[in-house]
């Protein structure tokens, strides 16, 4: 029995292959059930998924650090920002310029990668067919399977497989205990089991893996972590250390600068954004939905939905969001793939697949940037807008589309809008996910989208946002 604990918005559109039916995916929140935790942790192994809140996971790291030693083994997918399970490495990112740079190459031996050529694992392409490596240097993309590395790895770790031409650890493994755990750095590791390529044995052997451990029937179930007896306790263990205290709806920030909150839970990428130095003049604050109020969204000027939220977690604070949009004071920025169409009042949604590779190309994904008159334009570059989307939008009449989808010549849809007309407060929403990408260190165009995003609320806020205006759009105040 193989757990898989899962978070956030999944990607639509995705597909599971035939192994994936001995991989159970289970909510990573029901590891503050008891008896939910209980059953996870009697499994003969675990499959950490990269969108899991790695603050959820830290107040459970006694239990999973208790469940390898005891013989279980565990595949810790993604970017680890806090280490949640003994002997974890934090995650640094590679600073690359080319596809070399991110070229994986086999270090040592390892049953999960018995069979793959790390050629295949080197680019990806969504351009229909089965390509060649040397037709993949002409169209694919490099970096999905891993754009960083370890150091200070546990005692008696193991490198599986190096990045770039020093190879720098992407992939390890250690022992713990009875059992081991096995790190991979990048993208969710079981996404690259392909069967069109040698890359499609990493799904049969990494189950085949995860069954071998040590574990027996007898193991009994795991401890609670040592924190969940103390709920002050586990609140403050939750809060990022990089991150200001939770917002509380009476702080105001100095001058004329907004109160930026960004919604976030707890996985990798805000994590690793809010830590970004490059963001500190802006001030913004972690609202981490697990143990967040709300009222807290009261308090702010400018509330960021991050992109790719578990959805129970942002049902919680819909009607807060909803709530906000009636205070002309305040602007709304909700972010790409947290199905909008179920809770934001007005808006649909159809699906597109998520284009990536069209830089490499040349092909025209349909992208079109329109009202190039609005003021909104001061602050966005077009690379900041173009890079890649995760369907359409359907806006209700008034709102202005600055970027679209164009299909047999025709607007089919926006991937971002502003609305100011539909309700009091100023709407941003998009399908990009700008957040997730710039925390991941992947895709420039996305931290352009971001940092856009931030310059413009600032320049554009009250009381500065009358001046704004009155100016014809050009600001004075950045």
């Amino acid at each position: 029995m193989i757990f898989r604990l899962i978070g956030g918005t999944p990607m639509r559109g995705q597909r599971d292959p035939s192994w994936r039916g001995a991989l159970e995916d289970i909510d990573a929140y029901d590891l503050d059930d008891d008896a939910a935790r209980a059953r996870i942790l009697s499994s003969d192994g675990l499959v950490i998924g990269g969108g899991a809140d790695h603050l959820l996971l830290c107040r459970h790291r006694e239990a999973l650090s208790d469940f390898v030693r005891s013989g279980g083994r565990v595949l810790v997918n993604a970017q680890v920002v806090k280490p949640f399970i003994d002997g974890l490495a934090v995650w640094r990112k590679l600073e690359f310029r080319g596809a070399q740079d991110v070229h994986p190459h086999a270090v040592t031996a390892h049953p999960v990668w018995n069979g793959v050529d790390y050629r295949d694992l080197h680019y990806r392409t969504g351009v229909p067919g089965t390509h060649s490596y040397e037709k993949l240097t002409e169209i694919g993309v490099s970096g999905f399977y891993g754009r960083g590395y370890h150091l200070e790895l546990p005692e008696g770790a193991t490198v599986v497989t190096g990045i770039g031409q020093y190879s720098l650890p992407l992939d390890y493994s250690y022992p713990l205990g009875d059992g081991e755990v096995l790190v991979h750095g990048g993208n969710d590791l079981e996404s690259f089991s392909d069967d069109r390529y040698s890359t499609g044995r990493i799904g049969p052997n990494l189950v085949d893996w995860l069954e071998g451990g040590s574990r027996g029937a007898e193991t009994g179930t795991a401890p609670s972590s040592s924190t969940e007896a103390s709920p002050t306790a586990r609140h403050a263990a939750a809060r990022p250390a990089s991150a200001r205290p939770a917002v509380t709806g009476t702080q105001s920030a100095p001058g004329d600068a907004p109160r930026i909150g960004l919604l976030h839970c707890g996985t990798f990428p805000p994590l690793r954004t809010l830590a970004d130095p490059a963001l500190a003049p802006y001030r913004p604050e972690s609202v981490y939905l697990p143990d967040a109020d709300p009222s807290v969204l009261a308090g702010l000027d400018v509330i960021i939905v991050g992109d790719r939220l578990h959805q129970g977690q942002l049902g919680r604070f819909a009607p807060a969001i909803r709530a906000a949009l009636q205070d002309p004071a305040k602007t709304v920025i909700v972010l790409g793939e947290n199905k909008v169409e179920n809770w934001l009042p007005g808006v649909g949604y159809t699906f597109r697949p998520t284009v990536f590779w069209t830089w490499r190309t040349g092909e025209d994904n349909g992208t079109r940037l329109r009202l190039p008159g609005d003021p909104m334009w001061e602050f966005f570059t077009p690379r900041a807008v173009s890079w890649h989307h995760h369907g359409l939008l359907h806006p209700p009449a008034g709102a202005r589309s600055l970027v679209v989808m164009e299909e047999n010549g025709t607007d089919s849809g926006a991937l971002l809008y502003v609305d100011e007309v539909n309700q009091p407060a100023r709407l941003l929403v998009t399908t990009m996910d700008p957040v997730y990408h710039h925390g991941s260190g992947f895709m420039p165009g996305a931290s352009q989208l971001l940092y856009s995003l931030l310059r413009w609320v600032t320049a554009t806020h009250v009381p500065s946002r009358q001046a704004f205006v009155s100016a014809g759009g050009k600001s004075t105040t950045l």
